[in-house]
């Protein structure tokens, strides 16, 4: 009987549900007017571009100047003796055109006609007879001797920029390749245009 009973309360509530799912009204639509049109054109874009850093250019010659007169005509040093100029080395926070230095060494030197400056192709070749590699810098001492006495000179030069950026100095050493003394050293700022 229950069961008979529940199946009619079941069909009982069924009946009285809707069928159809009721219907909602469709939303109202407001019409919207596009904003009036801007007739003022745009801009042109900027044709302004950006300025690069300057690059400064070392004056290596104005730089070294000094310090090869000062070096050529200071005691010790004899006229007509051989000179081999080893590469500048660089002791800076930056990058530097060490060869360009290299060359403008060498050349104001051998504008001075005080000594006379061992190419660099016969260096070069020095080295390599020698065993050693072109970006040798020639640190060790006991190498730069052994190639100023092959090359039969009488002083080595050595030259190295250090210093930061903004403030570069370079330092220069003339050793005497028989008795392995400085004979002389100094010191000037490198000039930047």
């Amino acid at each position: 009987m229950k069961r008979l009973l529940c199946v009619i309360a079941s069909v009982w509530l069924l009946a009285g549900c809707p069928s159809m799912a009721p219907v909602t009204p469709p939303a109202p639509v407001d019409t919207v007017t596009p904003p009036p049109a801007d007739t003022t054109p745009p801009p042109p874009p900027s044709d302004t571009v950006p300025v690069p850093p300057k690059m400064k250019k070392i004056e290596w010659e104005q730089s070294i100047t000094p310090l090869v007169n000062q070096m050529v005509y200071s005691d010790g040093v004899n006229q007509g003796s051989t000179l081999l100029v080893n590469k500048v080395g660089n002791k800076t926070n930056s990058s530097l055109q060490t060869n360009v230095a290299t060359g403008a060494l060498m050349n104001t030197i051998g504008k001075t006609g005080v000594l006379n400056v061992i190419p660099a192709g016969a260096v070069s070749s020095a080295m390599s007879v020698l065993g050693m590699g072109d970006n040798d810098t020639l640190t060790l001492r006991s190498k730069a001797i052994g190639l100023a006495r092959y090359l039969n000179a009488d002083y080595v030069l050595y030259s190295v920029v250090t210093g930061t950026r903004d403030a570069r100095q370079m330092e220069m050493q003339l050793m005497s390749v028989s008795s392995g003394e400085i004979i002389w050293s100094g010191k000037g700022a490198v000039l930047e245009q």
